[in-house]
C-alpha cells in the first residue's frame, strides 16, 4: 500500500512541476500578449513616393501637369485597439486558470505529504531511541548482532521515507493552502478564456481607422495637401460567427468539465472515492496493528519485544500513510465543495508507539 501511495505522491508532484512556475507562466503569456497588441493598438506611419501619370488638365493651355507625389500620414485603427486590450484580457484569464488549476494540483498533495510527515518525524525520534537500545542490548548479549542488523535496516528505511516525503513537499510550488473556490475559479477562468477567444475573432469582421496625413504633387500648387479620412468596414459573416461562438463556448465548458485532467470534476470524484476507500482499509490496518502492539507490550519477555519492534515499524508506515490518504481525501472533498472535511486518523499523534515498544 505505501509503495502505492509514493508512486501516486509522485505522480502528482510531476503533475505539479509545470505549476510550480506559475508566475513564469503569467510572465509568459502576459509578455507574449503585450508584445502582440503593441502593433494593434499604436499608430501606423505611412509614406510613399512615386510617378503617378496624370492628364493635363488647365484653364490656360500653357498649364502642364505634374507626376511626381508624395505622400505621409498617420493611420490609427479602433479595431486594432479593441483587439490589443481583448488580447491583454485574454493573458490575465490564462493566468488565472494557470493559477487556480496550480491550487487545484498542489495543495492537496501539500497537505498529505505535510500530514505523512508530521507522522514519520515523530517517529523518527522513537527510531533513533530504539536503535541506541538495541546496540546496548548486542553490547550486554542480549540481542544478536543480526537482530541489531536488522533494526538498523528497518530504521534507515523510516529515515529514507521521511526524507524522500520532505523531498517531495519541497518540490511542490509554494502557495496559501487556500482550496476555497479553487475548480469554481479554473472552471470561470478557463470560461473567460473561452470568451476572450471569441471575441479576438470576432474583431476581425470590423474596423474603424482614422487616417491623417499630407498629399502632394511635387511641383503642383494646391491650395491644401493635408487630408484626415475616417474609414469603417464590416464582414457580414459576424452574423454568423455569434452562434458559432456561442457553441464553442457551451463545447468548451462540457470538456473541461469532462476531460480527464487534474482539473476535471469527475476525474477529481473518482480521485476522491479511491483514496476515500484506501483511507478506510490503512484505518483498519492501523488499529489491528495498534491491538498487536497492546497485546505484544502485556505479554512481556524479550521475543515478545522483538516482535513488537517489528510490528511498530509496521505501523509507523501504515500511520503515515493513514494520515496521507485522509488528509489528500479532505483536500479533495475541500475542492470539490463537498461537506464533511477530514476524519480523525485512527491513533493520532506525533508516530510514537503508545506505551514504548
Amino acid at each position: 500500500m505505501l509503495r502505492t501511495s509514493i508512486a501516486i505522491t509522485s505522480l502528482i508532484v510531476v503533475t505539479s512541476a509545470g505549476a510550480a512556475n506559475g508566475d513564469a507562466y503569467c510572465d509568459h503569456v502576459r509578455s507574449v500578449a503585450a508584445a502582440n497588441s503593441a502593433t494593434l493598438i499604436a499608430p501606423e506611419l505611412f509614406t510613399s513616393l512615386g510617378y503617378v501619370e496624370q492628364p493635363a488638365a488647365a484653364v490656360v493651355p500653357s498649364t502642364t501637369s505634374d507626376d511626381i507625389r508624395f505622400t505621409l500620414g498617420v493611420r490609427y485603427s479602433l479595431g486594432g485597439l479593441y483587439e490589443g486590450a481583448v488580447m491583454r484580457k485574454r493573458a490575465g484569464a490564462d493566468c488565472r486558470r494557470q493559477r487556480a488549476l496550480a491550487q487545484v494540483q498542489a495543495v492537496p498533495a501539500q497537505r498529505a505529504l505535510a500530514a505523512r510527515a508530521a507522522i514519520l518525524d515523530g517517529a523518527m525520534a522513537e527510531a533513533s531511541k530504539l536503535l541506541a537500545q538495541a546496540d546496548d542490548d548486542m553490547a550486554s548479549r542480549r540481542a544478536t548482532a543480526q537482530e541489531v542488523m536488522a533494526t538498523r535496516l528497518r530504521v534507515e528505511q523510516l529515515r529514507r521515507l521521511t526524507a524522500t516525503t520532505h523531498r517531495e513537499l519541497d518540490t511542490l510550488p509554494a502557495g496559501d493552502g487556500s482550496l476555497a473556490g479553487a475548480l469554481g475559479a479554473y472552471h470561470a477562468a478557463d470560461a473567460d478564456l473561452e470568451r476572450n477567444d471569441g471575441r479576438l475573432r470576432a474583431a476581425q469582421a470590423w474596423d474603424v481607422s482614422v487616417r491623417v496625413g499630407y498629399d502632394k504633387f511635387l511641383e503642383a500648387d494646391d491650395d491644401s495637401p493635408y487630408f484626415a479620412v475616417v474609414s469603417a468596414s464590416f464582414n457580414l459573416g459576424w452574423l454568423l460567427q455569434q452562434p458559432a461562438n456561442k457553441r464553442a463556448l457551451a463545447a468548451r465548458q462540457r470538456l473541461v468539465r469532462d476531460e480527464p485532467g487534474a482539473a476535471a470534476t469527475p476525474a477529481l470524484r473518482a480521485l476522491l472515492a479511491a483514496e476515500t476507500g484506501r483511507a478506510e482499509e490503512s484505518g483498519v490496518l492501523v488499529a489491528d496493528l495498534e491491538r498487536q502492539l497492546e497485546a505484544l507490550r502485556r505479554i512481556g519477555g524479550d521475543d515478545s519485544r522483538r516482535f513488537r519492534l517489528t510490528v511498530w515499524f509496521e505501523w509507523v508506515e501504515a500511520k503515515a500513510e493513514h494520515a496521507y490518504l485522509e488528509a489528500h481525501a479532505a483536500s479533495l472533498r475541500e475542492v470539490l465543495g463537498e461537506a464533511g472535511g477530514s476524519g480523525e486518523g485512527v491513533g493520532d499523534g506525533d508516530g510514537s508507539a503508545g506505551g514504548g515498544t
